[in-house]
């Protein structure tokens, strides 16, 4: 299964690039469902990224569901970046066995971007009598993401990571 989302954000391409690829760790000030996320391996990812990846939590518990995202691909000159979404603590329900997904900013003028997600789930077993529902359900739940990024994108003054 691969689902494509796109979104236009009314800002520039490089700040919108800062912000879902230098501040990966910053997920929980534009993903909804993220109360609180943090970076994995800071200054010692792929060459060219600010981290190995984050640790995003799906609840307010802190021993509670996670998942845990390594970046795979990060290229500054195309803004592109890919990760591995992978739970942790997820309820044996949770019908993802791990997501694959690859996110790219386009300009689209001096103050517009676009954004492009495009995710690889991979189901359990269990989850594949409920491929149609599901084909419907992801393609709304990641779109509610970009809608994040792209209000708070929009509403926000973005600027250059501090240094950690």
């Amino acid at each position: 299964m691969k689902i494509t989302k796109t979104v236009e954000i009314n800002k520039p391409a490089e700040q919108v690039w800062e912000l879902i690829a230098t501040q990966f760790d910053k997920a929980h000030l534009w993903m909804g469902p993220i109360p609180r996320s943090v970076a994995m391996g800071r200054g010692k990812g792929l060459i060219g990224a600010p981290m190995e990846g984050r640790i995003c939590d799906l609840s307010d518990n802190p021993n509670g569901p996670k998942v845990k995202e390594i970046i795979t691909e990060f290229n500054e000159e195309n803004k592109t970046l890919a990760f591995d979404v992978l739970p942790v603590n997820n309820p044996k329900i949770v019908p993802i066995k791990q997501n694959h997904v690859k996110m790219a900013v386009r300009s689209l003028g001096p103050s517009k971007a676009e954004v492009t997600w495009t995710a690889t789930p991979q189901l359990k077993v269990f989850a594949y009598p409920f491929y149609p529902l599901l084909r419907l359900v992801f393609p709304v739940a990641f779109g509610k993401l970009l809608k994040g990024l792209k209000d708070y994108a929009e509403t926000q003054v973005l600027t250059k990571a501090n240094p950690a």
